[in-house]
């Protein structure tokens, strides 16, 4: 019987729940939970880091205030292993992510390129 793409897919959902790596982020994520300062000053560090590569891809100059707030946040989270220990498996896991979203988007990028020019 050949499987279709729908079991495929939850298939890699199962595989990833079994990941070594993603296990290691969960844990690492209900550990940093217990500090919630800790956890806000990872959550605010992520989402300026986000924030400000968003504005840097669209072409925006990024604000000093804004890179200031960043060191600071940097300067904050590498302090605190909680901190350090999730940012290092959350960086691990969104590269690794990353590598299987990209294999995912090539596989349909020929049925979606209706808008290519």
């Amino acid at each position: 019987e050949i499987m279709s793409v729908y079991d495929k897919a939850n298939e890699l959902a199962q595989a990833i729940q079994e990941d070594e790596d993603y296990k290691a982020l969960l844990e690492a994520g209900k550990k940093l939970a217990e500090d919630g300062k800790t956890r806000k000053h990872v959550q605010d560090f992520l989402t300026l880091q986000a924030q400000l590569a968003y504005a840097q891809a669209a072409g925006d100059k990024p604000v000093r205030k804004k890179i200031e707030q960043l060191q600071k946040l940097q300067e904050i989270v590498a302090s605190r292993p909680l901190a350090v220990e999730y940012l290092e498996k959350y960086m691990k896991w969104n590269q690794i992510g990353g590598q299987i979203l990209g294999t995912i988007q090539q596989a349909m990028a020929e049925g979606l390129s209706i808008l290519d020019k």
